[in-house]
């Protein structure tokens, strides 16, 4: 039975401290450009931060598509769901006579999310359509998904300093990389467009309430956040690209009645890190439960 109890905002700021690559698109290709762009901002946003200032044309963000599904994805690995949609996959391509059609099909079910339904991060992040769900002949329903990710923008500090040190309206880096043929020497030069390390974003995600299980599954979400410190976001992770830092995270705590006018918000932690809110996590949990008991 799902009743809808509060909402649970996550505010964070994330450091890149490696170059950082988020791909955008080729659209507007100049020549002599760089051939892997970064996703920018298409037009001025006004005050942006809430502060009262604009974020410039074609700043670098971070979608929160991309934050979501990296952090997904870990959380996959990290509690075997990888192996279950590969055991699926197979019995799913069992039925196909054709053995080409079979590897292929095995290969595009086994490398999709998990559509189980029933384990933490399809509660989390959600299984899919009404079609894969209606598939899956549930007894019970997963309900609806309960994280919101949104775009993360770079703080105002960061903006400042990108154009003190890159100038005016450059907000990225050129990192040129060679693929050099070990028996020719022949260089294959290709330029690389990274936000550089040091730049700061902040962004926002929103956690929903429903069932009683639900504060513990927000659990799962530092889980994952703390997985992705020690991975990569974005491009080129394995050439030392994309490292980053959650700090100064704020966990508060919406009820339902705040939206309606007659409630307020409550701050269940001051302003810090993954580690810690894992580690003193039992009085989050402990707080959000509150809210099915009463």
């Amino acid at each position: 039975m799902f009743s809808y109890k509060g909402t649970v905002i996550i505010k964070y700021e994330m450091k890149a401290l490696t170059g950082l690559r988020v791909g955008g698109s080729k659209e507007n290709f100049e020549i002599g450009g760089t051939d892997n762009p970064v996703i920018k901002t298409l037009g001025v946003i006004e005050n942006y931060d809430g502060r009262g200032n604009n974020l410039p044309e074609g700043a670098p963000y971070i979608p929160g598509s991309s934050l979501k599904g990296k952090i997904r994805s870990l959380l996959e690995w990290a509690k075997g769901r990888v192996d279950f949609m590969i055991e699926r996959a197979k019995k799913e391509a069992e039925k196909i006579e054709d053995e080409k059609k079979r590897k292929s099909k095995e290969v595009e079910e086994a490398g999709r999310s998990c559509v189980c339904g029933r384990c933490e991060v399809c509660k989390v992040f959600g299984t899919g359509d009404a079609k894969t769900i209606e598939s899956l002949k549930l007894n019970e329903l997963p309900g609806p998904p309960r994280l919101r990710v949104f775009d993360a923008y770079p703080t105002w500090e960061s903006i400042q300093k990108l154009q003190e040190t890159l100038g005016e309206n450059i907000f990225t880096e050129i990192k040129t990389e060679n693929a050099i043929n070990r028996l020719t020497s022949r260089a294959n030069p290709r330029k690389v467009e990274r936000v550089p390390a040091g730049v700061v974003f902040f962004g926002e995600m929103a956690f929903h309430l429903f069932t009683k299980e639900d504060p513990e599954l927000l659990k799962v979400v530092f889980e994952g956040m703390r997985l992705l410190e020690d991975d990569y976001l974005g491009g080129y992770g394995s050439r030392g690209s994309g490292k980053v830092r959650f700090e100064n995270i704020e966990v508060i705590l919406r009820p339902k009645a705040y939206y309606f006018g007659d409630g307020l918000e409550e701050k269940l932690t001051q302003k810090t890190t993954v580690q810690d809110i894992l580690a003193d996590y039992g009085n989050i949990k402990q707080k959000l439960s509150g809210l099915f008991n009463a």
